[in-house]
């Protein structure tokens, strides 16, 4: 007998069988007492907080500040209903971003999870009743027809060959039509509170000796091709204005891009918003204002210095 034969395992070894424990003594042996858990009302976990479609949009576009108008513009492109292929390619058209790592098919299923999109069944808008309604129903009137017919139908299904009808024919499956996204109230909502002008001209205006920069930022992108970014900084960032406090070229533009007003297309390039309020007069207010100042404060001078005559003139002939 070799070596191999005689290695038997014993499966019911107990190494602890020779040191006559009891039950309660064992390691194994269940115990009714537990030890407290340190802090265990912290480790309990909260339900989660229900948000509605309107927070939920503001949390996306909050959390994706430099794609908000991206996500906006594919709320905008669904006002009606689209295809997914359809609305992702209507983005890609207006909205390119190679870089982006979300592509235009995650945009639009962000949108849709936050209440933005909402996605209609082609079934439920547009055909009715699915194909095989009427059968259904047609059971709940007469059940006992129905009931007949199934025998033979069955019979005959498990006669034929797998996929092939009573005639012979094959079976063919016919696509389920895609589905289709529509904007909701609320992705409607945040267009219309993020896309204004009104938007640009508030965060524009909140410090008005900025005015001129922002004006020169505005009319550089809007040259054909937009302008790169060391244009703008060498173009900004030596400006007295933007000596005490000292700002860069960079505090401006993100100031633009967060409303709106510019993009970052391969270089930054004014959008649509932009040019109307570089074409609203704010900035030419602005600068009339400017250039008002100095001439009433020297129209002041000039009153003084002619009374100052006056009095000079009225003391010499005093004098005399």
């Amino acid at each position: 007998m070799s070596d191999v034969e005689a290695f038997v395992i014993d499966d019911d070894f107990d190494p602890l069988a020779d040191l006559d424990l009891d039950e309660g003594e064992r390691d194994d042996a269940e115990a009714d007492y537990l030890p407290p858990i340190p802090d265990a009302d912290k480790s309990v976990v909260p339900p989660p907080v229900e948000l509605s479609p309107a927070e939920r949009i503001e949390k996306l576009l909050s959390g994706m500040p430099g794609q908000q108008f991206r996500l906006l513009r594919a709320v905008e492109l669904c006002t009606e209903s689209r295809t997914l292929e359809e609305a992702a390619s209507a983005l890609d058209e207006a909205h390119p971003s190679p870089t982006s790592v979300y592509n235009s098919i995650q945009v639009i299923q962000l949108l849709e999870r936050a209440g933005a999109l909402e996605r209609l069944e082609h079934a439920e808008a547009e055909d009715g009743p699915a194909q095989g309604e009427g059968f259904r129903a047609k059971g709940a009137v007469g059940g006992s027809a129905d009931a007949a017919v199934a025998a033979p139908v069955a019979e005959a299904d498990a006669a034929s060959p797998e996929g092939e009808g009573l005639d012979g024919s094959f079976i063919s499956v016919t696509p389920a039509p895609p589905c289709r996204y529509q904007a909701t109230q609320a992705g409607l909502d945040a267009i219309a509170a993020h896309v204004n002008e009104d938007r640009i001209v508030h965060k524009i205006t909140e410090e008005k000796h900025y005015l001129p920069i922002f004006q020169r930022v505005l009319e550089m992108t809007a040259r054909e091709g937009g302008c790169p970014t060391k244009e703008l900084d060498a173009a900004v960032d030596g400006d007295p204005l933007c000596a005490e406090p000292r700002r860069f070229c960079g505090f401006f533009r993100g100031k633009l891009e967060e409303t709106g007003a510019i993009e970052w297309r391969d270089t930054w390039a004014i959008t649509d918003l932009g040019r109307s309020v570089l074409a609203s007069g704010l900035f030419e207010a602005s600068s009339s204002a400017e250039g008002t100042a100095p001439c009433s404060s020297g129209a002041s001078a000039s009153s003084d210095a002619a009374s100052f005559a006056e009095g000079v003139a009225a003391l010499s002939s005093s004098e005399r």
